[in-house]
């Protein structure tokens, strides 16, 4: 097939381009991998669910997340969606939900979800693992530009160098450690176990200090999960309401406020209620009768992925109602039979005191142009700046607080 007839069939929404992996070069072990690209993820749907619930995948991939992302954020990003599916003798092997996206002239392949996507690992069986194992990056990087045909480079971040057990297959690409890690701990022991591993005595301690004052000015305490529909979507706008307060007052930039990102975060709890394990699901600190506190969590194969979580900014913000909702909510993870808390990417000192497991996790480069090796050039560059500067305390600070002033200022200027 010429690469013009390539081009043309990538082109479409409905048709997919076949690819055998690395002609003559490959193991004949893994000779009978082919690709295919598609547009929607209802043209796949059933080989999506069967690696979704066989495979290995964070729920970043599952195929309700990526559905409402691409329904509700893709277009006003401007990206396009490129969804690979890889075969193995014929049978579903993996899938990488990526998109394309334009920076300035340069096209380039990331995967779907953007900065609200903690983990990107794909989906995988283990014997489509264990193939794609067996290739050299330079093969990997020649499959994948034969169907990412109108594609300069991929640039795909926060991809776990392991996820339950299985390495990551497309290690062999270009790799630099990721500026940011993951932060999770186990819940396999009961709750008890739990915190005395983790300063349990104190912590118990401080948090009882600070239900007494909060029962003492507002009334009564209850950490509920939220399964009704109605009082979950209150509490999924009650955490976008305070959180822009929260970091308006901070001069950060809220992520949550972009074009269909709460259409987005909205979609996943309809399509969540009822699930077994939600890919959104509420829960609420009630101080007096009044919501005090939320915590968003997506559920996968045992593991409470926390999503976001605010507080009011009121009379009991000084009395902890968000580090109050966080020991809550895991007492009853563990009572509910949950194996893995997540807390997600990125440093925080609280973190620390709960968490002994660090997810480390690497960024996959490929360039199909020179175009494109220019910007992956340039994308390994301000990445391992950027980690750098994650990596010294007092430089990242200022970092930050740099950041945050000149965000004051733009908005001071907003007339």
């Amino acid at each position: 097939m010429t690469s013009g007839a390539l081009e043309n069939m990538a082109s479409r929404a409905d048709t997919a381009s076949y690819v055998t992996a690395g002609a003559g070069k490959v193991n004949p072990a893994v000779s009978a991998i082919t690709l295919e690209r598609f547009e929607r993820p209802a043209d796949i749907e059933q080989e999506w669910r069967e690696l979704e619930t066989s495979g290995i995948t964070t729920v970043f991939q599952r195929y309700e997340w990526v559905d409402a992302n691409i329904a509700h954020v893709l277009p006003h990003v401007n990206a396009c969606p490129a969804i690979v599916l890889g075969r193995l003798n014929g049978d579903a092997a993996f899938i990488l939900p990526l998109q394309i996206v334009k920076r300035g002239p340069v096209r380039m392949a990331t995967w779907i979800g953007g900065d609200h996507a903690g983990y990107n690992f794909g989906l995988w069986s283990r014997q489509g693992a264990a193939a794609m194992a067996q290739l050299q990056g330079a093969q990997i990087k020649a499959m994948l530009g034969q169907v990412l045909t109108d594609v300069d480079c991929a640039f795909l971040q926060r991809t776990p160098k392991s996820h339950n057990g299985l390495a990551q297959p497309l290690t062999g690409l270009q790799a630099c450690p990721s500026p940011t890690e993951g932060y999770c701990f186990d819940l396999a022991d009961d709750f008890a176990t739990i915190l005395a591993r983790t300063g349990g005595s104190r912590r118990r301690k401080n948090i009882r200090r600070q239900e007494r004052k909060m029962r003492k000015a507002a009334g009564e305490l209850a950490c509920e999960i939220l399964c009704d529909r109605e009082r979950a979507r209150l509490a999924l706008d009650f955490f976008f309401k305070h959180k822009c307060r929260n970091l308006a007052m901070q001069g950060k930039t809220d992520g949550f406020t972009e074009p269909g990102v709460r259409a987005f975060f909205h979609e996943l709890l309809e399509r969540s209620i009822g699930m077994e394990e939600p890919l959104l699901q509420m829960a609420g600190l009630f101080a007096g009768g009044k919501l005090r506190a939320v915590k968003g969590t997506a559920i996968h194969h045992g593991c409470a992925n926390i999503l976001f979580s605010a507080y009011a900014n009121d009379e009991l913000a000084a009395f902890g109602p968000g580090s109050t909702l966080l020991y809550k909510h895991i007492q009853q993870c563990c009572e509910r039979g949950l194996s893995v808390y997540d807390l997600g990417i990125g440093y925080e000192k609280y973190k620390d005191s709960w968490c002994d497991i660090i997810q480390e996790l690497d960024d996959l480069y490929a360039s199909f142009t020179p175009l494109g090796a220019a910007m992956v050039a340039a994308l390994r560059f301000c990445e391992k700046l950027k980690g750098r500067m994650r990596r010294n305390p007092a430089l990242w600070r200022g970092v930050k607080q740099a950041k945050a002033y000149i965000s004051r200022r733009a908005s001071s200027q907003i007339v």
